[in-house]
């Protein structure tokens, strides 16, 4: 019988193949699943759903894959729209809209919305964007057509830009940032539920407050391993859109900047998951440049020979 480790081991190596050979084209498939969302978490979460479900669906695809770009943004579409197909909540979709073109979008219908952004935006040929949306060219014609003309009727109506408030209480936050300063892991992990997760996204999941406490591949026990002082690596409490966030600045060229951002959710006031957005490039690009902090970002991998 293998071992877990037999298991898990190649296929974490695949993994990191797959995000290392599908890199060139991350930078369009965020800036899509962010018009798609209208968010710029639910577009790193869209993000990494589309990776992993393009990844899993990889060793069943028996014809060849000509357009990878087209491929992912078909996945991306797909799980969007399943999405919105089964919690109907399109309309607080329009969250963390920064323009009227966006604004705009938010009032149509998914797959008239992702036809335009294919088209329109992506510069996609008619039979690339039917091949992305699972559809024909000419259900891909009619989609443009309904969809432009609505924006047609709406285009004066006014933007309307409203925050999200997932209920997350500041005061944990805090506490979590004040144990983290002072390299707590116990005032940490006393903040969990027992069930909780953390998750630096795409490349670390720990389950488990004990896991995430003492795990020695975790991210805690990583981050305080290289920097023991809040001299190098601190983190801070900030609002972000009427949410409170953690941002996590380091020293670059004698300079502080944000190397990661941290969310955390609640549940019974206590912490219930953790995502770190290290490796996510345009997440820490959009809501640094909206808080006017300084960046620094880090790719989306490590750097692995």
């Amino acid at each position: 019988m293998k071992t877990d480790d037999e298991i898990v081991g190649p296929i974490r190596a695949a993994w990191h193949r797959f995000v290392e050979r599908t890199e060139p084209l991350r930078p369009d498939l965020h800036r899509y699943c962010r018009w798609l969302t209208g968010s710029v978490w639910d577009g790193e979460d869209l993000v990494q759903d589309t990776l992993l479900r393009t990844f899993a669906r990889l060793s069943e695809t028996s014809e060849p894959i000509k357009n990878t770009r087209a491929y992912l943004f078909r996945t991306a579409s797909n799980l969007w729209i399943d999405k919105f197909r089964s919690t109907r909540q399109f309309a607080s979709q329009r969250s963390e809209i920064r323009d009227a073109a966006k604004h705009l979008l938010t009032h149509l219908p998914p797959v008239e919305r992702a036809a335009l952004l294919l088209k329109d935006v992506f510069d996609l040929s008619l039979e690339e964007t039917a091949t992305a949306l699972e559809s024909t060219v000419g259900a891909v014609k009619a989609a443009l057509h309904r969809g432009r003309a609505k924006l047609s009727e709406i285009q004066s109506e006014p933007a309307v830009l409203r925050s999200q408030n997932t209920g997350l209480s500041a005061a944990v936050v805090e506490r979590f940032v004040n144990a983290f300063n002072a390299r707590d892991v116990n005032r940490l992990t006393a903040l969990m539920r027992e069930d909780a997760t953390s998750e630096m996204l795409g490349m670390v999941l720990e389950y488990g407050r004990e896991a995430i406490g003492k795990s020695e591949r975790g991210v805690l026990h990583h981050t305080f391993a290289n920097h023991p002082s809040k001299d190098t690596f601190r983190a801070e409490l900030r609002e972000y859109k009427g949410e409170p966030i953690v941002l996590f600045w380091t020293k670059d060229a004698g300079q502080e900047v944000v190397s990661s951002i941290l969310k955390l959710d609640e549940r019974d006031g206590a912490v219930s998951r953790l995502r770190h957005y290290f490796f996510c490039p345009e997440v820490l690009a959009e809501v640094c440049e909206e808080l006017g902090a300084p960046v620094k970002t880090n790719g989306y991998r490590p750097g692995w020979n």
